[in-house]
């Protein structure tokens, strides 16, 4: 009995099949694009300035944001300086995007510090039994009982200020929330069906921890850390307001915001400006975090 080996040739769309298909993918993309409200396209289209600005500010800057010019002090903004000069004559539009790097750069830090010390306390709440996750649960509700900015007031006071000392700080205020979130969604893998079938099929508790349970557990991830990364950025600017955080003459959004109150009479632009963009840093990434958390959601 002979049996058919098929060509692998055979298998391969031709021309007409492939161009058919190419087509078909870019049906599904337009209708992938317009099934995205236009709230989301513009949320999205400033977050990518706003990414855009803190990775590359000389595209945009128009001035040198460090630049004192006294005779130009108090300009309000004009074609010359879009959003006016401080009292030092430096150029506002100017100092703001150069502050985004900044800016972006804690909030950036201050997640990725808060999700790594979150995941920790909670995948081990999750995987370690009752009395660990008992432990843990009540060192989180201990914590929880101090609002996040104070615990990072309180690092602060203990560490000192500074941008790097306002970044760990804020990590790790926000660390409870991510913890608790985390432990939540590593319980609910934990008893998920496939996690049993591993341990039917005698997978060790390791290998099923690292390949069956983190996977599912970090797959959210991407969302808290799109949702948590204005807060972030509220958070700091308020720790540099506040003089604990990026000291003047930085470009960081706080930091201006404090240095124009004393003016807000006289010169208005000085401290609105960096509010409006701290303003438009906690929306966008909330609004595209909560939308990408819906379609995920909707996935599952």
């Amino acid at each position: 009995m002979s049996i058919a080996v098929q060509d692998p040739e055979v298998t391969q769309p031709s021309g007409p099949q492939q161009g058919r298909n190419r087509r078909l993918r870019s049906s599904e993309l337009t209708r992938f694009a317009l099934d995205i409200p236009l709230g989301i396209w513009t949320a999205g289209a400033v977050l990518v300035f706003l990414l855009l600005a803190a990775a590359a500010p000389q595209l945009f800057m128009t001035h040198d944001p460090y630049a004192i010019d006294p005779s130009a002090a108090f300009t309000a903004p004009g074609a010359e300086h879009l959003f006016g000069t401080d009292q030092n004559g430096r150029d506002v539009f100017s100092r703001v995007v150069a502050g985004a790097g900044q800016s972006l750069l804690i909030g950036f830090t201050a997640t990725a510090i808060g999700l790594t010390l979150g995941g920790l306390l909670g995948i081990t709440a999750g995987v370690m039994g009752r009395f660990v996750d008992t432990a843990i649960s009540r060192a989180v509700e201990i914590l929880f009982a101090f609002p996040g900015l104070l615990l990072a007031l309180i690092v602060i006071a203990i560490s000192g200020t500074g941008v790097v000392t306002s970044a760990v700080a804020v990590g790790i205020g926000t660390a409870p929330g991510y913890a608790r979130m985390l432990r939540t969604q590593t319980l609910q893998v934990v008893a998920a069906p496939y996690v049993e079938t591993a341990h039917a099929l005698g997978r060790s508790p390791a290998y099923t921890l690292w390949h069956t349970v983190i996977p599912n557990v970090v797959r959210p991830l991407l969302v808290l850390a799109t949702l948590g990364v204005g807060q972030a950025v509220v958070w700091a600017s308020s720790l540099s307001f506040l003089g604990l955080g990026a000291q003047p003459p930085a470009a960081e959004w706080g930091a201006m915001l404090a240095d124009g109150r004393s003016y807000i009479q006289i010169a208005w632009w000085i401290a609105v400006f960096p509010g409006i963009f701290i303003t438009l840093a906690a929306l966008t990434t909330t609004v595209v975090g909560r939308y990408a958390q819906r379609r995920l959601e909707g996935q599952e």
